[in-house]
């Protein structure tokens, strides 16, 4: 697949879910697919940098603890790429790193939400709709 330049060319409101936690990726998976979001997994900070770059998702749902790059390089590098579009693109961090210098971190390094390990499912979901634009109703399929 090649990286167009637009959103227009990809799934519209696809979600990026970068979490190296087989069951917390899959569970995130599950009840974004069953709110109809088109989803879309990496397991690593490159593979998720790779799949940016790609796909051009509208949100990324992004763990800190990953392996090759973590999260905050992720993000590092999603803020400062040269393509506007995708150094604007909606990062929230979902991290077991909870204390308020962890957040003060993620959100300094651009994530324009934070959600500490454990985390409600229902509530990053109902934060994901809101960002895309569909926050009409109760998120089905929470776990």
């Amino acid at each position: 697949m090649q990286c167009s330049e637009s959103r227009i060319d990809q799934e519209p409101g696809m979600v990026l879910v970068v979490e190296d936690d087989e069951d917390i990726a899959q569970l995130l998976c599950y009840s974004l697919r069953k709110n109809k979001v088109p989803v879309a997994i990496a397991h690593d900070g490159l593979t998720a940098f790779a799949l940016v770059e790609q796909l051009r998702p509208a949100l990324v749902l992004l763990d800190i603890m990953l392996p090759c790059l973590d999260g905050h390089e992720v993000c590092r590098l999603i803020r400062s790429h040269p393509d506007r579009y995708l150094a604007e693109t909606p990062v929230v961090m979902l991290s077991a790193l909870g204390a308020p210098k962890d957040i003060e971190k993620g959100m300094g390094m651009g994530a324009n939400a934070y959600f500490a390990k454990p985390y409600s499912v229902k509530d990053v979901v109902m934060a994901t709709m809101e960002w895309l634009g569909n926050g009409e109703g109760e998120p089905k399929g929470e776990g």
